[in-house]
């Protein structure tokens, strides 16, 4: 399989969908989910690509390719481990308890690949996933819970 593959089914396992065609969809239970990093220097429109358009709420991921260390197997094979990023944004509302509920959503996202170590077949081996970082940030005048999940996916060509 190829990056491009590998990289549409981590998108497809968290938005919840399969055979997707947009770049991003809005999960029923993840938020916002697009296939890549998104980046203005407009803070608001930095946002709104994680602002749910139905509930309003900054609620959202983006998968980021971070590396691709290669190693040889043999005259023929290498194996190529993709260190995939995976960010993921909520807005912080304190009365709503929201840091328990960004904790949730951390599980409920690693727990879709738990059990799934071939991503759907489009690789040699995924995974674990590794929660790095989980804190709070402002982006422009809006206070969010952040986290990165780092998560290899090795594939042998």
């Amino acid at each position: 399989m190829s990056e491009k593959d590998i990289r549409q089914q981590i998108f497809e396992i968290i938005a919840g969908e399969q055979n997707l065609v947009d770049p991003v969809h809005a999960s029923a239970t993840l938020g916002m989910v697009h296939k890549y990093e998104r980046w203005t220097s407009d803070w608001a429109k930095f946002l709104s690509f994680f602002t749910d358009p139905e509930t309003g709420r900054i609620f959202g991921w983006e998968i980021r390719r971070a590396a691709r260390p290669t190693q040889k197997l043999d005259y023929q094979e290498e194996q190529r481990t993709h260190s995939y990023l995976i960010k993921g944004y909520m807005g912080l509302q304190d009365a709503d308890q929201t840091e328990l509920l960004f904790n949730e959503k951390i599980e409920e996202l690693t727990a879709l690949f738990k059990a799934n170590h071939t991503l759907n077949g489009t690789c040699h081996e995924a995974g674990p996933m590794s929660v790095e970082v989980i804190d709070e940030r402002m982006f422009g005048n809006v206070l969010c819970h952040y986290t990165e999940i780092r998560f290899p996916v090795t594939e042998i060509v």
